[in-house]
């Protein structure tokens, strides 16, 4: 029995053996594997490090981004209160300026028409004028007729001798 005893211990070493040696012959392929997969996680590593640091950055840029955006905005905002302002002050300055118009329009009317009348007096007068000095020129040679009439009616009585 012995016997027997030991040659199943053998049997169980050489089976325990065998199950080392094959277990021995898989490891170079295990590390193999295990290298392939450390290498391989090496550089997903320097990847995901890679692209922790892109995301960083473009955090960083997404900030100033903002930043910018929001000075962009404000400028924006000011610059169109200022465009606002200028073009209310226009629209004011060409409001003042269309009743300055309309005022010298109507000033330009008026005189017009006082000069248009003042040409008409002043023909009328020039026509009085005329008729006047015609009138005195008919009147003095009326006078003079007259006076000359008397003159001769005078004289023709002094040579009249009543009762004769």
């Amino acid at each position: 029995m012995p016997y027997h005893r030991l040659n199943l211990e053998n049997e169980m070493q050489n089976t325990e053996h065998k199950n080392d040696m094959s277990d021995v012959k898989k490891l170079p392929k295990e590390i193999s594997e295990a290298l392939y997969k450390c290498t391989e996680l090496s550089e997903k590593t320097k990847i995901y490090r890679i692209l922790l640091e892109d995301k960083k950055k473009l955090q960083g840029e997404q900030i100033l981004l903002q930043e910018s955006c929001e000075e962009a905005k404000r400028l924006c905002e000011e610059a169109h209160e200022k465009i606002y302002d200028l073009w209310t002050r226009q629209l004011q300055e060409h409001q003042r300026l269309e009743e300055n118009l309309q005022s010298l329009m109507k000033q330009k009317e008026l005189l017009t028409r006082q000069r248009d009348l003042a040409v008409k007096l002043q023909h009328h007068f020039t026509v009085s004028q005329m008729r006047f000095e015609n009138l005195q020129q008919e009147l003095e040679q009326t006078t003079a007729q007259e006076e000359s009439l008397l003159h001769m009616e005078l004289l023709g009585q002094k040579h009249y001798v009543p009762g004769k």
